[in-house]
């Protein structure tokens, strides 16, 4: 009984970790712009396609291969907010229809290109350690650092630096952000870059972890939509404890009954939560 517990504890806090980033994207863009991208589940897979082009098709370096994957995704998701959804961005019914869309074209291109057979990034780092006396892929570790490094670089950037704080001024009021000099639309676009670097981080740190495939991309949208109704909408900090909560459901669910119970159980437990608590664990009540 030990051995399942400590398995839980020490797979649940890894994957948890890598949907907490994901999650954070997903509602970092909302609590500033009020937009629910729906196409944020597709940077979670994109980024993992590009790093993989670029190491398995190109021969790149992996750990180069990650950083432009990184890079380009977060420059798609630029390119994505400027051109469609930026004319629309008040329009939120027309948003969610337009990043749906956006979302359904390029997983069927990708489809065309890959197919439908999954495949993986590959590893950053190699070996096994043992951790509690469980034996863990360093591989899973190295994803949990990672996650845990971007999450405490998005805090710091976002309460200790002066762009930082125009975001989060833009994202209380936007007017009078707008009145105090600050271009709102400039961080706009640079909160949809962060959003889509985060969601690509998770997407490369699931893929090297787990096969993925062009599929993928909604199962990732689902499980950063839940996280982030169950946190509370525009709260990076509820994303990142209600990630933690999924996670460790969603292990510990497989563990006991099997991989497919677990999304199941995991949304039965938000609806749960969702009942007593409509705004989420830190949503504010509007």
């Amino acid at each position: 009984m030990l051995d399942v517990l400590t398995r839980i504890l020490v797979y649940g806090t890894i994957v948890s970790g890598i949907w907490a980033l994901v999650a954070s994207g997903f509602t970092l863009i909302f609590g500033v712009g009020r937009m629910l991208n729906f196409a944020h589940g597709t940077l979670f897979v994109l980024s993992a396609y590009f790093g993989i082009v670029f190491a398995k098709n190109l021969g790149i370096n992996p750990y180069v291969s990650f950083i432009l994957a990184v890079i380009l995704v977060g420059l798609f998701g630029v390119a994505m907010y400027r051109f469609t959804i930026s004319p629309i961005r008040h329009h939120d019914i027309m948003v969610i229809i337009v990043t749906l869309a956006i979302a359904l074209l390029v997983e069927q291109i990708l489809l065309l290109i890959f197919g439908s057979y999954q495949t993986s990034f590959p590893s950053l780092v190699k070996g096994v350690v043992t951790v509690g006396g469980i034996p863990v892929p360093v591989k899973r570790i190295a994803a949990l650092i990672i996650a845990i490094i971007a999450l405490i670089l998005l805090e710091l950037f976002t309460n200790r630096t002066k762009t930082g704080k125009s975001i989060i001024a833009s994202a209380q009021d936007t007017e009078a952000a707008s009145l105090m000099g600050i271009n709102v639309e400039r961080v706009f676009m640079l909160t949809m870059f962060i959003s889509s670097v985060l969601a690509g981080v998770g997407g490369l740190l699931y893929s090297q972890i787990y096969a993925i495939s062009p599929e993928m991309s909604m199962k990732a949208l689902l499980y950063a939509f839940a996280i982030v109704i169950l946190g509370g909408l525009g709260s990076v900090r509820g994303s990142i404890v209600a990630s933690f909560i999924v996670g460790y459901i969603l292990i510990a669910v497989t563990t006991l009954f099997g991989a497919n119970w677990s999304q199941f159980a995991m949304l039965i437990a938000i609806i749960g939560i969702l009942i007593f608590k409509p705004s989420g664990l830190f949503g504010v009540e509007e």
